[in-house]
């Protein structure tokens, strides 16, 4: 069975901040939602940042530069 709550960290420390109904011990996932707010903030901070570029002539770049051999010739 899963069951989420949420919770408080502060100074080492994690305190529920609902009542957990478990018995005994159990694994637990921890999540910090904060860094994943900061994640998904940088995420949507970007959004847009692609617009001004011509994306038919940087696939035309791509797919030219992938044609262009590097690597020496195996000999079998």
């Amino acid at each position: 069975m899963t069951t989420a709550i949420k919770g408080l960290y502060r100074n080492g420390v994690i305190k529920p901040l609902e009542k957990v109904n478990i018995k005994g011990e159990a694994e637990v996932i921890i999540t910090f939602l904060n860094e994943t707010k900061r994640r998904k903030k940088n995420f949507l901070s970007s959004a847009g940042s692609w617009r001004d570029i011509d994306t038919k002539k940087l696939k035309k770049e791509i797919y030219e530069a992938r044609r262009i051999l590097t690597r020496k010739k195996v000999k079998l």
